[in-house]
């Protein structure tokens, strides 16, 4: 397996729904419930990332054999003037490649482009206390623990809470 990393397309938009929905279907994973997550939704977020002096970086991890997207991820600004140096951290390896390290190849390269770009000073995300294998490669790529938002979600399958663990990495 040869894993690339290459700047996500429109054309992206109906695999990295497909596989969102797919993810989301194991509960506590994700906020958003599969019928929540639709193929216009990623289209447009990747449309409005392509104008011309957008701050963000939304990546897909590609094998290079088969030409199958294995996952993707996103570091985007929070939109306030007073936050704009933070920037929040979305991933997804998509079901079927996880444990092949390419949520590792994926934080890597954007690990690498925040420490390039002088806007990014802080990297913040959320996950769920629930997802050790998530927060094991946010510790190992230099991530420390700023909080825990108690009961963030609640399993529509079960009723049971779920705790949400802030994460940051400073760049600068």
């Amino acid at each position: 397996m040869v894993i690339s990393v290459r700047t996500a397309r429109v054309e992206d938009a109906p695999t990295l729904a497909a596989a969102e929905r797919e993810t989301a279907r194991t509960p506590g994973l994700l906020r958003s419930l599969p019928s929540e997550i639709s193929d216009a939704i990623f289209a447009d977020r990747i449309t409005a990332l392509e104008a011309p002096g957008h701050k963000s970086r939304y990546i897909v991890a590609v094998d290079r054999y088969d030409a199958i997207v294995a996952g993707h991820a996103l570091l985007e600004p929070m939109p306030l003037s007073q936050s704009a140096h933070i920037f929040r951290l979305t991933i997804v390896v998509h079901p079927g490649h996880t444990d092949r390290g390419i949520g590792r190849i994926l934080m890597n390269d954007l690990i690498a482009w925040a420490r390039q770009d002088l806007r990014v000073e802080k990297i913040e995300l959320l996950v769920r206390a629930t997802n050790e294998r998530a927060i094991h490669l946010y510790r190992t790529c230099g991530f420390v623990e700023e909080g825990r938002l108690r009961r963030a979600l609640k399993r529509v399958d079960d009723g049971a809470y779920v705790d949400d663990i802030a994460m940051a990495l400073f760049t600068k």
